[in-house]
């Protein structure tokens, strides 16, 4: 009797192993189930939430100020100087950007980088005004600081000419605006065809296309009396015929008249019968290059307005 209830006690207990075993699989499986639940939903939620930002992104237009950079983002204009160039980028443009209410677009440029790089281009390419070395026909080297001929950028004009170009939003090759203009585009910006003029020497120099064509003696403004013909380099005003020269006491009537500065310019006299040497010390003239009447027609054939005048 003893043994039989051992055995029963025993199978009772591994029944009992067996149901907790069961129990806890079970508990572990729904537990993961679960779990497994919660990583999806939230997987799901947060596709949601992106999806969400994604389609409110999509649908939300750029500001004025955006679509602008992305307008000019690939502009480029690009300004010739001869065989030389700048480029004003897009990444420069999109620099100048503003947001400005005041303007239909909602967006306007910086006007003072728009000034700024303008006068970067002036200062880098103008010549009038400044020094310039020039090698004579003797043979010397000399600097001319003196007169107005060269290249100059008319910088206002220039402003509205490059806000103009902008406003197209495409990339484009152009010369900025002029206020005056020279023969070429380099160090020695007169050019091969210019009248050259020494006043130590009383002596000039007509050079076209590189080749001296004349040369001739002068006389030129009496500097005792405060007459000194102005040194410097000039372009020729404009040329005319049978012109009236009038002064203080005096009145002379001329065929071929060429100024470059102001009322200082070559032109033919008559009335003299002797050129160069020193004659200009004590007879000379009120500024004026005197020429022998053939030579003045000869050098009136050969130049047009602009052309330089290069006096030292």
């Amino acid at each position: 009797m003893r043994c039989s209830q051992r055995t029963d006690s025993s199978m009772e207990r591994k029944q009992e192993r067996k149901q907790q075993r069961k129990q806890l699989l079970l508990f572990s499986s729904v537990a993961g189930f679960l779990a497994a639940c919660f990583v999806v939903g939230l997987v799901f939620l947060g596709g949601r939430l992106s999806g969400s930002s994604a389609a409110n992104r999509l649908l939300t237009p750029p500001t004025p100020l955006e679509q602008a950079q992305q307008d000019y983002a690939g502009v480029t204009i690009t300004y010739t100087f001869g065989d030389k160039s700048e480029t004003l980028t897009g990444d420069r443009i999109v620099s100048w950007l503003r947001e400005d209410d005041t303007a239909a677009s909602g967006v306007s440029f910086d006007q003072q980088q728009v000034k700024a790089f303008i006068k970067e281009l002036a200062d880098k390419y103008d010549t009038a005004y400044t020094v310039r070395k020039f090698h004579t026909s003797t043979g010397q080297d000399i600097e001319i600081s003196q007169g107005d001929y060269g290249w100059r950028i008319d910088q206002e004009q220039e402003m509205t000419h490059l806000l103009e170009l902008l406003a197209a939003k495409e990339s484009t090759t152009c010369e900025p605006v002029y206020a005056q203009t020279a023969a070429v585009h380099a160090k020695e910006d007169w050019g091969t065809t210019y009248i050259e003029a020494s006043l130590s020497a009383q002596q000039l120099w007509l050079y076209k296309d590189g080749k001296c064509i004349l040369e001739s003696y002068f006389v030129s403004g009496n500097p005792t009396q405060g007459y000194a013909t102005p040194k410097g380099i000039y372009g020729l005003t404009y040329k005319t015929r049978d012109a009236m020269l009038s002064g203080q006491g005096y009145d002379s009537k001329v065929k071929y008249w060429m100024p470059f500065n102001r009322n200082v310019g070559l032109h033919d006299a008559p009335w003299r019968k002797t050129f160069g040497g020193q004659i200009y010390k004590r007879s000379g003239s009120h500024g004026c290059l005197n020429l022998p009447p053939a030579n003045a027609a000869a050098i009136y054939k050969n130049v047009d307005k602009n052309t330089p005048v290069i006096v030292y």
